[in-house]
């Protein structure tokens, strides 16, 4: 898989958001508009569909998407995720959490060179 930065838009019960990541290697990495930092890493399968982990740290009250409450510490959230081929074909792609269902849609923004 190529190296690229995508754009997602992430749809909940609660509401929507937005998020940049890197998706290249192995690592997945990114950041959304309520600042929550996404670090993980997936496989590619071969049928080009990828496989993997990501996780995220909740900050204490934050209004999620999946309309699910937050605690009052922040919480870690470990999320598997299995993305198909072409995932940025404009597909809008279902991501079970473990506070909920969330829709995703991304774009390539551009392709990373080595």
């Amino acid at each position: 898989m190529t190296k690229a930065l995508y754009i997602g838009y992430f749809t909940g019960v609660a509401g929507q958001s937005i998020g940049l990541f890197y998706i290249g290697d192995g690592v997945l990495a990114g950041v959304d508009v309520a600042t929550m930092q996404y670090d993980g890493s997936y496989s590619t399968k071969p049928d080009g569909s990828l496989e993997g982990v990501v996780e995220y740290v909740l900050p204490a009250g934050t209004a999620l998407i999946t309309g699910a409450p937050t605690g009052v510490a922040p919480t870690r959230v470990v999320v598997k995720l299995n993305l198909p081929a072409d995932f940025s074909d404009g597909r809008v792609i279902n991501i079970e959490t473990p506070l909920g269902p969330v829709n995703a849609r991304f774009e390539k923004i551009k392709d990373i060179l080595s």
